[in-house]
C-alpha cells in the first residue's frame, strides 16, 4: 500500500511539471475568434490592462513559456495581444533573433505572396553573409539580389503586407551588420483597426506609411 501511494506521488509530481512547462503557441490565435476561447487570463503568462472602454489588452514582457508555431520568441521583446468587443483584435510579437529568418518564412508559408513589399540594402560580416542571402533567396528567390559592386552586399525585402479581406498583416526585418537579424509582426483585423484599438497602429494610415495605399 505505501509502495502504491508512493508511485502516485511521483506520477502527481510528473504531471505537475510537464503541465509546467507546457507552453502557449501564438499561431493557434485566429483573429476575429472569441477571445474566451483562448482563456488568456488563466494562463498566467500575461498582465490585463483593461483600461479602455471595449478594449483589453494582454501583455507578455519577456514572452516565457510563449512560442510561435514552436519558434522560440525574443525574450527582451514582449508580446502584445489586443481584445477588442470581445474578440481577438491583434496579436504584436517578435521571435528570437537566431531565428528570424525561421519566421519568416513560416509567416510567408502562412500568409502566401504579399500584398506589397518595402526593399532595403544591408552589408553584411562575411563570415555571415552567404548563410543570410541564401535563406533569404530561398524564401524570395525573385526579390533577393547581390549589390554588384558591393562586397558582402545585398538587397533584400524588408517589410512584407498581407491583405486577406478581412485582417491586415506586417512583417519587418532589418539586418544588421554583424548579421544580427531583428523583427516584428503584428496582425490586426480591419475592425480593431479602424477603431484605433491597437496601439501602435493608427487609422487611418499616414501618407508617410508604405501602407498608405492599403490600409483603408
Amino acid at each position: 500500500m505505501k509502495k502504491w501511494r508512493v508511485l502516485v506521488l511521483i506520477f502527481v509530481v510528473l504531471i505537475n511539471i510537464c503541465c509546467g512547462n507546457k507552453s502557449f503557441d501564438l499561431s493557434s490565435v485566429a483573429l476575429g475568434d472569441d477571445a474566451k476561447r483562448y482563456d488568456f487570463e488563466n494562463k498566467d503568462l500575461f498582465l490585463k490592462d483593461a483600461s479602455k472602454p471595449d478594449v483589453i489588452q494582454y501583455y507578455a514582457d519577456e514572452n516565457k513559456g510563449l512560442v510561435y508555431g514552436n519558434i522560440p520568441l525574443d525574450n527582451t521583446m514582449g508580446t502584445r495581444i489586443t481584445v477588442y468587443k470581445g474578440k481577438v483584435g491583434a496579436l504584436d510579437t517578435n521571435a528570437a533573433e537566431k531565428f528570424s529568418l525561421d519566421f519568416v518564412e513560416k509567416l510567408v508559408s502562412k500568409h502566401g505572396k504579399p500584398a506589397a513589399t518595402v526593399t532595403d540594402k544591408t552589408t553584411v560580416d562575411a563570415k555571415q553573409v552567404k548563410q543570410i542571402f541564401e535563406k533569404l533567396k530561398k524564401i524570395f528567390p525573385d526579390k533577393v539580389t547581390w549589390n554588384q559592386d558591393e562586397q558582402n552586399s545585398f538587397t533584400y525585402p524588408s517589410a512584407f503586407f498581407w491583405d486577406d479581406g478581412k485582417n491586415y498583416s506586417i512583417l519587418s526585418i532589418s539586418i544588421e551588420g554583424d548579421g544580427k537579424v531583428r523583427n516584428k509582426y503584428i496582425s490586426v483585423t480591419r475592425e480593431a483597426y479602424r477603431n484605433n484599438a491597437v496601439f501602435g497602429l493608427k487609422y487611418p494610415a499616414p501618407q508617410g506609411s508604405p501602407w498608405y495605399n492599403f490600409m483603408k
